[in-house]
């Protein structure tokens, strides 16, 4: 077992987030088109985002802690705080409002991740395809010890895989997201990753880009 792995989980939903799809809309500023970026797009944004529900209608909504919004997430004002203690560097939250049945919730961001490291152990990783060029279907995540033996655990305590959009978060962030009770999301260890997992690929990434 690669000592790394059993440090980093992902994000999910859980039962209460999944019955709904939620996606940004028109409404949103435009510089969070931007949110895949590996850099900082904090002078591009301008203005808050706007989300809507996609799927699942039902009448009965109410915001959990996190959705799964593309491509980081969206979480509430108590989910950021948890994160803000950390002081995570590369990682930026913006303002945006939940619309449903002529009703509004603020207080709500989507997420940044732009602190970024090609960690993906190419040796030991299971993927269809060519690593050099990033031109791969990833099926299984192995991080690069010696890529993160050199890196302060400060500045890879929540980072994205610059390889491909997986979002990382470390085992210690991970408790105290734990502790806070927040709702709406699971922590998926990142051995127990693979294909199947309820992670959004590519191809749905752009599909909602070209939505917006």
């Amino acid at each position: 077992m690669m000592k790394y792995d059993s440090q980093y989980y992902l994000l999910t939903e859980d039962a209460d987030s999944a019955p709904y799809m939620l996606a940004k809309n028109r409404k949103s500023d435009d510089g969070l088109l931007r949110l895949l970026a590996l850099r900082s797009i904090q002078r591009e944004v301008l203005g808050p985002g706007y989300v809507h529900i996609t799927m699942g209608d039902d009448g009965r909504f109410n915001p959990c802690d996190y959705h799964e919004v593309l491509p980081a997430g969206l979480v509430s004002e108590k989910f950021k705080q948890v994160l803000d203690l950390f002081q995570l560097p590369g990682v930026d939250f913006y303002p945006a409002y939940i619309e449903n049945r002529e009703k509004t919730w603020d207080k709500h961001y989507l997420v940044h991740i732009w602190q970024n490291y090609r960690a993906l152990d190419p040796k030991r990783s299971v993927y269809d395809g060519t690593y050099e060029n990033d031109a791969f279907e990833l099926r299984q995540m192995v991080l690069n010890e010696d890529v993160l033996d050199n890196i302060p655990l400060q500045e890879r305590l929540v980072f994205r895989l610059h390889e491909k959009p997986h979002y990382l978060y470390h085992e210690s962030v991970v408790s105290a997201l734990k502790l806070a009770g927040l709702t709406g999301v699971g922590f998926l260890s990142l051995q127990d990753w693979g294909p199947g997992a309820a992670f959004a690929s590519e191809d749905e990434e752009d599909d909602f880009y070209d939505d917006l």
